[in-house]
C-alpha cells in the first residue's frame, strides 16, 4: 500500500507544488482554458491539480481523490472549496476536449516563459524520447488488427527496445529551459523524416527566426536536411555529423534556391544572406564536440520527465488519452524547473526525487581546532608523536644494559 499523503508546511515537496498551484489558479491560465474552448474552467483547473498530484507523487487519480476526501488540510492546501470530484468525473470531463487543444493551452502557457528573454539570435535544442502505452506485451500477444483500430504502432528505441507507444519530440529553448515546441507521432517514425515537420511547426507557430541556431543529435543527420534548414527556413541547422560527414561533400551539395536566380534586388540580399548563414554552420560543425554540454540539457530535461513524473510511460492505451498525458506532464515539468532548477546538477536532483537545491554545509569540527593550537604551540609540528616513540626506545635500552653479564 502507498503511504498517506499528509500535508506538512515544512516539507519542502509540498511546497514546490503549491507554487505550481498557484500559477494554475492564476487568472492568466483560466483566460488562457476559455480562449482555447474550455467551457467550465474550474472543473478543469481541478481535474489538473488532481492529475499533477498523481504525477508529482506517483499515485493513481483514484487514490489522489480518496488522500483529499480524507485530509481536511490537504484539501486546503490544493485550494479544494467544494466537493472533490470522483476520478470517473475527472476522466469523463477531460476527455470532452481533443488533444489539440490540450496542446494549445500547454504552449500559450509556456509561450510566456520563452517571451521574457527573446534576443536578436536564439539557440534552441531538439531531442525525441519514447513514452509507452501500459501494454503487458509478454502475457498477452496483441495483434495488428487491434492497434490499427486504436492507432497504435510499435516502435523500438536503445533504450526500451520495442514498444508501443509514441514518440514526443521537444523542441527546447536554451535561454528559458521551456519546450516551444511539443510534436507527437505514434510509433517511433525516424528523427531525419520528420526534420522538415519539426522546423514547420516551428516557423508557422513564429517561434524561429532568421539566422536562429537549432542543435540536433545524429539521428537527425543528413545532407538534405543541412540544405532543407538553410534554403527554406534562414536557420543555422547544427545537426551533430556522423563518422562519414565531409565539408568538402557538404559544401558540393549546397544549393541555392530557386528565387535567388531572379532579376530583382531582393535575389542579391537573399544569396548573400544564404552564404552567410552556411558559413556559420560550417564554422558551426567544425566545433560540434564543444555543443555536446549544451545539448545535454534536454537529455536532463527528458530525465526529470521520465523519472520524476513518468512521462516514459502512462497507463493509458488510445492517443487522445496519451497525448493529453504527454502534454500534462511536460507542462508540470516545465512549471516545476521554471522555479530555479537550472543546472545539471539540480536536475539530477530533481529527477531522484530530492527537491532542495542547495546542498547542506557539513559543520566543521572543533577536533581540527585543537589540533592547529597544540600544533602552533610545538616548535616541531606534526612530530609530537614520532618523538614520544623514540624516547621509549632509547630508556628501553638504558634498562637492558644494567642486567647485562659483561
Amino acid at each position: 500500500m502507498l503511504p498517506s499523503l499528509n500535508y506538512d508546511s515544512k516539507d519542502p515537496k509540498f511546497n514546490l507544488l503549491g507554487e505550481i498551484f498557484k500559477i494554475i489558479d492564476s487568472k492568466k491560465f483560466k483566460d488562457t482554458c476559455n480562449r482555447k474552448g474550455i467551457t467550465n474552467r474550474q472543473m478543469m483547473v481541478d481535474s489538473i491539480k488532481i492529475l499533477f498530484m498523481s504525477m508529482y507523487f506517483s499515485y493513481t487519480v483514484s487514490d489522489v481523490v480518496n488522500e483529499l476526501n480524507r485530509s481536511p488540510k490537504l484539501r486546503k492546501f490544493a485550494g479544494f472549496t467544494n466537493e472533490i470530484p470522483a476520478a470517473e468525473q475527472i476522466y469523463e470531463y477531460m476527455s470532452r476536449y481533443s488533444a489539440e487543444q490540450y496542446c494549445k493551452i500547454v504552449n500559450a502557457t509556456l509561450m510566456r516563459f520563452n517571451k521574457q528573454n527573446r534576443g536578436t539570435y536564439n539557440r534552441f535544442i531538439a531531442d525525441a524520447t519514447p513514452s509507452a502505452c501500459d501494454f503487458n506485451n509478454d502475457k498477452h500477444f496483441i495483434p495488428k488488427e487491434h492497434l490499427e483500430k486504436l492507432n497504435l504502432k510499435w516502435g523500438f528505441s536503445t533504450t526500451k527496445g520495442h514498444f508501443i507507444g509514441f514518440k514526443v519530440t521537444v523542441v527546447l529553448n536554451e535561454k528559458t529551459m521551456a519546450p516551444v515546441s511539443i510534436l507527437i507521432h505514434s510509433g517511433a517514425p525516424n528523427d531525419s523524416k520528420i526534420f522538415d515537420e519539426v522546423l514547420q511547426d516551428l516557423q508557422k507557430r513564429r517561434i524561429i527566426k532568421r539566422k536562429d541556431i537549432i542543435l540536433f543529435d545524429r539521428g537527425y543527420y543528413g545532407y538534405k536536411n543541412y540544405q532543407i534548414g538553410i534554403n527554406k527556413y534562414k536557420i543555422v541547422p547544427i545537426i551533430f555529423p556522423k563518422e562519414s560527414y565531409k565539408e568538402e561533400k557538404l559544401k558540393g551539395q549546397m544549393s541555392y534556391p530557386m528565387e535567388v536566380f531572379s532579376k530583382n534586388k531582393k535575389s542579391k540580399a537573399l544569396k548573400k544572406d544564404i552564404g552567410s548563414i552556411a558559413s556559420i554552420l560550417y564554422q558551426e560543425l567544425r566545433k560540434w564536440k564543444e555543443l555536446k554540454p549544451i545539448r545535454g540539457i534536454i537529455e536532463d530535461f527528458f530525465k526529470v520527465a521520465k523519472d520524476a513524473f513518468g512521462l516514459g510511460e502512462f497507463h493509458s492505451y488510445t492517443v487522445e488519452s496519451m497525448s493529453r498525458k504527454i502534454y500534462l506532464c511536460l507542462l508540470l515539468t516545465t512549471l516545476i524547473v521554471q522555479q530555479g532548477y537550472k543546472t545539471k546538477t539540480q536536475l539530477q536532483r530533481l529527477a531522484e526525487g530530492n527537491v532542495v537545491q542547495n546542498t547542506p554545509v557539513s559543520k566543521k569540527s572543533n577536533k581540527k581546532k585543537n589540533n592547529t593550537k597544540n600544533n602552533k604551540k610545538s616548535k616541531a609540528p606534526l612530530k609530537t608523536g614520532q618523538q614520544e616513540l623514540e624516547i621509549s626506545k632509547k630508556e628501553e635500552q638504558i634498562s637492558l644494559l644494567e642486567f647485562c653479564s659483561i
